[in-house]
């Protein structure tokens, strides 16, 4: 691909600086992308494969084939300017636990706190849990203690560290990993320590306060550990590099989208290293066009990951990475496993997707391996993929294209089976398109997690659309998300290795800094950033005046646990900025009006970049079709549609769909409800065409479709996720916001549950009754808007401090079609003691607060003098009313984010289906109980203990 862009050359001593070749790298578990510029700035992209018996590095050879360079031969230092670096190799050793030998020097009494960590529960179902195996091979543990407020306790014990470092050497440790109590406050210990140990020849020594100089020891801890773990990886994966390129100067992409050096590229910041840069690229290409708000969909044979841009990227600092917590600042990416390679199973009533992927060996049965069916065999049997456009590296001989024949004749068997199972009369491309419909709600679902969720309108939003999958799915999803705008950049097959070459090289620092965030306190803020500031520097020197200073505080309200990051300003700025993101994200402002800081965040960026602007030099003249192609859509029969060859369009050139746009690296289905552009710079724009939009009714069946089946089984669990989102992100106390301990579900008319989201069994074991209860007592009563509050364990509930909320859900006619329902573990509500049980009590008085179906919203008005008399009338009454309070609104919010859910629903597919596949549903759990319980008494093994 040779696309001419205009480069103006540098100038230094007033000479004009020699032009050389730039590359950015994104090196994935499956393939590797290369993107590179020439010295008269023309892009030039090649894609191969990670690992092949034909070469060492793929990323060393992607360079060698651009530069037609022989084989083995070394990189030619006076021809390239610079080379950006994003790896998997970080990840894939966490993942496949292949780092090296690291021990844990931590505080005396605490050996087992790495180990023991949360006490989360990843999979709440599971019977079963297999904890991650820890990092370290071996602990050591010293006597030293420094309190919260920094001041020591009890010096080091010199002669015990001495002993311990015997230890160490005896077991030829890799690295050691030292973790102090409160070394975020005082970092004086690990310091001493740390000589110490390298006095002593421990040269890979990894202080923790180094490593992440925040409080909370145990995922500061985790952090400091996987450094160490990952160091001699990274070691070697270095040293390799630095083999073949010699002294040509390297960079690599950071998770949080900025570049470090090769001396600052470490374990933990390069998890995600890949997948930043395409969220870089999101940003970059949207900003370009002229859009604030966009979706990245990066949809791979794996997975698809998707993030969102809203004029700043969206970034995280604690996150759960193969079972480990760790405190590291990462961009937002949400990962769904749905991509090309998801397999395609009937497991008797329904279709599912995933979430096993066929990878990439043996792959989707197209590829001739041997596969199972996959996402991609259900494109490509839906004219969907064109075998001709597909890389010829398939089949025995590794030279051929996909076999639509092998994908044919397996869909075939597949229908058979179907269709003879539940009595329909399916077609093959009826079941491939099937797949794909709960393929793409899977992954509507993602992109609603990291929008509606969290608050945001997506239909605001533009869907920027990458990943070698992607363009197959793109109309769907914007569809099923009422988006009308989807962007795919002529890079979109290696987009994420375009992006690191867009990526700014910066220095980022972090310091915990608990104080009140009052007036009088700016001027210590003020003072610790200038001081954080002047201890950063680049490797190319002290900064410079184009640097760009970017400065954040981390606040929240005192007492609290979450803390919103905001950009640091006067004092005035940052209330009015942290009120209105506060009341946007969870719905209301905090009582407590007083603030506190927690970190203080520092960002110096370099001006400089890498990569010029991406123009396509497009032809003119040339727009016709290249071929036609029959391609199945949804609920019709094959439609002959044009196929387009992408680099032969020209800027400017529109189309209406149904239409197939094709390169050498990626297909693009317009659907018949969109049409498509291009723009002067190759950037391909579909919008959805507006027309008036007619509700979905079919009419009532007693049989149901195993597509829809599994469509509605994931959409009524979303509307319970979803609901579990509004409760979390509204909620006040630490129990709910924090521990989440609250169940969410939606119910049928009789008060039977339907579907719950992955939360909280015992609530959702007892909730149903809780339901039919308040529906037994109010059954005539019942008005839309209204609300109950119940908590009597007579009638469903289960202790006391456990409050549900009941929501009745009506139809137009008036009628009670379903109930949202969700249920919380509030902190006190009343008794002789807090929280609940007393084991002295001898009346239910005594535990708390018996609530028994009050009516607590009435017609969308909250009854909050009601619940007050009841938290405080009472012979043991509720301690802190307002924080009550607080988190039933959060439950009533979450109802009613239910309901609102469920009528979009309703409103795609009409009453009459939601209705069928309620009652569908229902019997199908029946049918799966009743299975495994005659698999538990036949005894077969997948149901033994």
């Amino acid at each position: 691909m040779r696309n001419e862009v205009a480069i103006v050359g540098k100038k230094k001593s007033g000479r004009q600086e020699v032009k050389k070749w730039k590359f950015a790298i994104d090196r994935g578990g499956t393939f590797t992308d290369v993107v590179a510029v020439d010295p008269e700035g023309r892009f030039h992209t090649l894609k191969l494969l990670s690992e092949s018996s034909e070469y060492g590095d793929a990323s060393i050879e992607g360079i060698r084939r651009i530069l037609s360079l022989k084989r083995g031969e070394r990189l030619p230092g006076e021809r390239i300017e610079g080379i950006r670096f994003g790896t998997t190799i970080a990840t894939n050793a966490l993942l496949e636990r292949k780092g090296g030998r690291v021990g844990l020097l931590i505080t005396k009494g605490f050996a087992d706190l790495l180990a023991i960590g949360y006490q989360n529960r990843p999979d709440i179902f599971k019977l079963c849990i297999e904890k991650p195996m820890p990092l370290y091979s071996s602990v050591f543990e010293i006597d030293e203690r420094i309190d919260c407020y920094g001041r020591v306790v009890r010096g080091i014990d010199k002669e015990g560290l001495s002993e311990e470092i015997g230890r160490m050497k005896a077991e030829a440790l890799d690295g050691v990993a030292v973790v102090f109590m409160h070394s975020w406050i005082n970092p004086e210990h690990e310091i001493l320590c740390g000589e110490i140990l390298r006095e002593k020849c421990i040269s890979r020594v990894f202080l923790s306060h180094r490593t992440v100089n925040q409080i909370k020891i145990v995922s500061r801890g985790q952090s400091s550990v996987v450094d160490g773990y990952l160091s001699t990886v990274l070691a070697q994966y270095l040293q390799d590099i630095q083999a073949e390129i010699g002294s040509i100067p390297i960079e690599f992409m950071l998770n949080n989208g900025t570049l470090a050096g090769a001396e600052s590229f470490a374990g933990k910041n390069a998890l995600l290293s890949g997948p930043a840069g395409g969220v870089i690229a999101v940003s970059n290409i949207a900003e370009d066009r002229g859009y604030r708000f966009a979706i990245g969909f990066d949809m791979g044979g794996t997975s698809t990951d998707v993030s969102r841009f809203d004029g700043r990227h969206e970034r995280i600092f604690e996150k759960e990475i193969a079972g480990i917590p760790l405190q590291i600042e990462m961009l937002s990416i949400n990962t769904v496993a749905a991509g090309g390679g998801s397999i395609l199973s009937f497991d008797g009533r329904k279709m599912l997707v995933g979430p096993e992927s066929a990878g990439s060996d043996p792959g989707p049965a197209c590829y001739g391996f041997g596969g199972p069916l996959t996402v991609t065999d259900a494109n490509l049997m839906t004219g969907r993929l064109i075998p001709e456009y597909f890389p010829k590296t398939f089949g025995a001989d590794r030279r051929s294209s996909a076999d639509a024949d092998i994908a044919e004749n397996n869909f075939r068997i597949l229908t058979e089976e179907i269709n003879k199972t539940t009595g329909s009369s399916f077609s093959p491309q009826d079941i491939a398109n099937g797949f794909l419909k709960v393929a793409n709600e899977k992954m509507a679902m993602a992109i609603r997690e990291i929008s509606v969720s969290r608050g945001f309108d997506v239909r605001d939003y533009t869907l920027v659309c990458f990943g070698g999958a992607g363009g197959q799915h793109a109309c769907d999803i914007a569809s099923l998300l009422d988006m009308d705008s989807i962007l795919i950049h002529p890079l979109c097959s290696v987009l994420s290795a375009y992006g690191i070459g867009l990526a700014h090289p910066a220095r980022k620092v972090s310091r915990t800094f608990l104080m009140p965030f009052t007036e009088s306190n700016v001027g210590r803020l003020d003072r610790l950033f200038v001081e954080m500031e002047n201890g950063v520097s680049f490797k190319k020197g002290p900064l410079v005046d184009s640097c760009t200073f970017r400065r954040e505080i981390d606040l929240r309200p005192r007492g609290t646990e979450t803390f919103l990051t905001l950009e640091y300003g006067t004092f005035d700025q940052i209330r009015t900025v942290f009120n209105a993101r506060y009341e946007s994200l969870y719905g209301f402002l905090p009582d407590d009006t007083a603030l506190e800081v927690v970190n203080v965040r520092v960002e110096i960026a370099e001006p400089a970049k890498f990569f010029g602007p991406y123009i396509d030099a497009r032809p003119t003249g040339i727009n016709g079709p290249i071929s036609q192609r029959e391609i199945y859509f949804e609920n019709c029969k094959s439609i002959s549609v044009p196929v387009y060859h992408w680099q032969r369009l020209s800027a400017f050139f529109s189309l209406r769909g149904p239409a197939c746009i094709v390169d050498d690296k990626t297909t693009i289905i317009v659907n018949p409800d969109f049409e498509a552009s291009l723009d002067e710079k190759g950037v391909l724009m579909m919008k959805r065409l507006k027309s008036k939009k007619t509700r979905k009714v079919s009419k009532c069946s007693n049989k149901p479709d195993p597509i829809l089946l599994e469509v509605f089984n994931n959409l009524f669990m979303g509307v319970a996720r979803e609901m579990g989102s509004a409760l979390g992100n509204t909620a006040y106390s630490v129990n709910m916001k924090e521990r989440l301990d609250f169940s969410c579900a939606v119910f049928d008319a009789a008060g039977n549950l339907v579907a719950n989201a992955p939360h909280i069994p015992v609530h959702l074991g007892a909730m149903s009754d809780t339901v039919k209860s308040v529906l037994e007592d109010n059954r005539s009563s019942m008005k839309p808007g209204d609300l109950y509050l119940s908590n009597n364990p007579y009638r469903g509930g289960s202790h006391l401090p456990d409050l549900t909320v009941v929501c009745p859900v009506f139809s137009e006619r008036g009628e009670i079609i379903f109930f949202t329902a969700n249920r919380g573990h509030h902190a006190d509500i009343g008794g002789t003691t807090p929280g609940s049980m007393p084991p002295e009590s001898s009346h239910i008085d005594e535990e708390g607060i018996v609530i028994d179906g009050l009516l607590l919203v009435r017609e969308g008005v909250f009854r909050e003098d009601t619940l007050k008399s009841v938290l405080a009338d009472h012979p043991y009454p509720a301690r802190n009313i307002r924080e009550r309070i607080g988190d039933v609104k959060a439950q009533v919010a979450a109802c009613h984010k239910g309901m609102v859910e469920i009528y979009r629903v309703i409103d795609r597919y009409g009453m009459d289906t939601v209705m069928d596949y309620m009652r569908f549903i229902l019997d199908n759990a029946e049918l799966a109980i009743r299975d495994a319980l005659y698999g538990f008494l036949q005894g077969r093994s997948e149901f033994k203990a």
